[in-house]
């Protein structure tokens, strides 16, 4: 079709009486550019532009060893280009697989979409005038709420149960009570299963999970102190129980039950948990699983739907129901990752990185506790030998269960440009060296860039 022009204009020639020789004839036909001003190609076929005809991007760096690596199982990846979207490198990059902790990131985005900057967690008080003795423990679903009146959990900033004690001490001093003889405990929050059954018991008695439950202290710990440590059978009974003895002797002889604060009962006390963005914060860069599932609860909650395990999908998708999201094949089990019947897809991944990246300071700031590569958080002992020269520069989540394994987030490349990726991997052919081969991967991506290719 680049050729009719030429051909037309002999023709017009031809029509307006134009006499001109053979060599003229010859430079009006060649000569003459579709604009109309000399081409300077000496050939008959017109320059091709970019809006023309796409073509390939010639360069070619290959990442195609370290894909290939046996440790990464089944393997689900894909790598975009920030700037552009283009998607640079895509091995199954559709398929969702297992996401394990990296689902933490869908928690965090849900959460500050749907609760907000300034959201806290309340844990309140409440009595009744008609019955004077007996005060009732609301659970908020406040899993940082601590039990140490001094000192530090590992939730910087938690609020106490001495506080909490200290408010309804103040206020039976004021209203002249001098004993409480009856503590009821309102733990109705949370709803449903308190225990996703794919999940390994061991993860509780090994101290990575506890039941969830709308009451308890320092996410259930034996030691609050320890990020890993032992949980209960009993995370509420266990509250209970350190209130009553941080009440001191007003309530030296109230017994316990479970029970609803009634309707119109008044507040004496509360205390509130840091802000929402604290609570990511450490969710991320430590990878908590006890904020992760409140969170999802409370994302939950705060769409309309029940506090419990079902909800959590739903509440995520319509907290998130304005960025765009393609949902297909997603199924969303728990907040933490803990099972593996979470199932997400490299290209969602990187579509809500791309959304978080692109965002307000707000959504911006779920990033803040995204390890970063031998740096920080879970990526603090990884990227060493040949993969240091990507050290900083990677800032993603990590993600490990049973026969699964994720890193998920963003990159400076080596080039200077900003990359999306997500790399899952799983099934009986990974073990603990898969989170080595992932690291190899990554940076190949790095050293790659928008150079990166699919070959």
């Amino acid at each position: 079709m680049s050729n009719d022009k030429p051909r037309f204009e002999f023709l017009k020639q031809t029509l307006l009486g134009a006499t001109s020789g053979a060599l003229v004839l010859g430079l009006t036909i060649w000569g003459i550019s579709a604009t109309g001003t000399p081409s300077g190609t000496p050939t008959g076929t017109p320059t091709t532009t970019a809006t023309d005809t796409p073509t390939a991007n010639p360069a070619a760096c290959s990442v195609k060893d370290q894909s290939a690596d046996a440790r990464l199982g089944t393997l689900s990846a894909q790598v975009i280009d920030l700037a552009s979207g283009k998607v640079l490198y895509d091995n199954g990059g559709k398929n969702p697989a297992i996401t394990a902790s990296s689902i933490k990131l869908v928690t965090a985005t849900a959460a500050m979409q749907a609760l907000g900057p300034n959201f806290r967690i309340t844990t309140k008080v409440v009595y009744s005038a008609a019955k004077p003795d007996t005060v009732v423990l609301v659970g908020g679903g406040d899993p940082t709420l601590s039990r140490l009146a001094t000192g530090s959990s590992v939730y910087s900033g938690a609020p106490r149960l001495s506080d909490l004690a200290q408010q309804v001490n103040d206020w039976a001093l004021a209203q002249g009570i001098t004993e409480i003889k009856h503590l009821v405990i309102d733990s109705t929050l949370i709803t449903g299963s308190t225990w996703e059954s794919s999940w390994p018991i061991a993860e509780r008695t090994g101290g990575y999970q506890p039941l969830i439950t709308s009451l308890m202290v320092d996410g259930d710990r034996a030691n609050p102190k320890a990020a890993t440590s032992a949980r209960s059978t009993d995370p509420t009974g266990r509250a209970a129980r350190e209130f009553k003895k941080a009440l001191g002797a007003i309530a030296a002889n109230a017994d316990i039950s479970s029970g609803i604060a009634a309707n119109g009962a008044s507040k004496i006390a509360e205390v509130k948990s840091a802000k929402l963005p604290t609570l990511i914060n450490y969710m991320i860069s430590a990878s908590d699983n006890t904020i992760a599932e409140y969170l999802a609860r409370h994302v939950a909650i705060s769409q309309g739907l029940p506090s419990n395990l079902e909800s959590i999908q739903m509440g995520y998708q319509k907290a998130l129901n304005t960025m765009g999201l393609d949902w297909a094949g997603v199924v969303i089990k728990d907040g933490s990752g803990e099972s593996k019947n979470d199932l997400i897809s490299p290209a969602f991944y990187n579509n809500l990185m791309a959304k978080i990246l692109g965002g307000d300071a707000n959504l911006q700031s779920v990033l803040k506790g995204l390890p970063i590569s031998g740096k920080s958080g879970t990526l603090a002992g990884r990227f060493g030998g040949k993969n240091s020269v990507a050290r900083g520069q990677i800032f993603a989540k990590t993600g490990s269960i049973y026969r699964a394994y994720a890193l998920v987030g963003y990159l400076n490349a080596k080039d200077g440009s900003r990359l999306a990726f997500a790399i899952l991997a799983s099934g009986s052919a990974t073990n603990k060296n898969t989170k080595l081969a992932i690291d190899n991967l990554a940076t190949g991506f790095y050293n790659c860039g928008l150079e990166l290719s699919n070959d």
